[in-house]
């Protein structure tokens, strides 16, 4: 199982830096990971819908908030603290809401509820993917700043996209696949009849 020294390491071995032993050692290396940590973190959990990142939570009105501050939306929708992007919202139509700061806004009573990504901190709840993929994101952002330009960034990208490939196929496949309703052509050709068409003579 990965860990916050586990991955700094893996970057570090890369970057051709020391490898840490705690994630407070004090060196130019173990700084400047800590430093973008948390920011390389969010942002790769915002760049695809996770399985591990992915929740569900009913939001309800913010009674503080007054309509005439929020005109022409009656309605404010506070996000959980831990939000980072929505996927979707299950009971409103996509012309019925709106995000603006850290809520939606609407005209129904509610509860709204939505789909979204949560922050994870705990690296002991990410999936081996997901590892890879951050640990090559930090890799692009520490190599720049520790080893200036003598860092290959064509490289680095090349392996971020490489891992995120890897680590989106591994997460679409732990989800049952989505069956499609047939559409009026696809079901003639499957010897089915276009909708709206006459009968068939017996």
């Amino acid at each position: 199982m990965a860990d916050y020294v586990s991955i700094a390491n893996r970057v570090a071995i890369r970057i051709g830096e020391e490898e840490i032993r705690t994630p407070g050692d004090d060196n130019h290396f173990a700084r400047t990971v800590a430093a973008v940590w948390d920011e390389v973190r969010q942002g790769c959990i915002r760049e695809h819908t996770w399985n591990m990142a992915m929740a569900r939570k009913g939001l309800t009105a913010d009674a503080a908030v007054l309509a005439g501050d929020i005109y022409p939306w009656a309605y404010s929708f506070p996000l959980p603290a831990d939000f980072l992007r929505l996927v979707e919202v299950l009971n409103l139509p996509g012309d019925r809401y709106q995000i603006e700061g850290r809520a939606i806004l609407c005209d129904d009573l509610g509860p709204v509820y939505i789909r979204y990504l949560k922050d994870v901190p705990e690296t002991a709840l990410w999936d081996a993917g997901f590892v890879g993929y951050f640990a090559a994101e930090l890799e692009k952002t520490v190599g720049v700043r520790i080893s200036g330009s003598s860092y290959d960034v064509a490289r680095g990208e090349r392996n971020a996209m490489r891992m995120l490939s890897k680590a989106i196929s591994a997460d679409a496949r732990e989800n049952p696949p989505v069956e499609m309703d047939l559409t009026g052509w696809e079901g003639a050709y499957l010897g089915g009849e276009m909708p709206g068409a006459f009968p068939r003579p017996a």
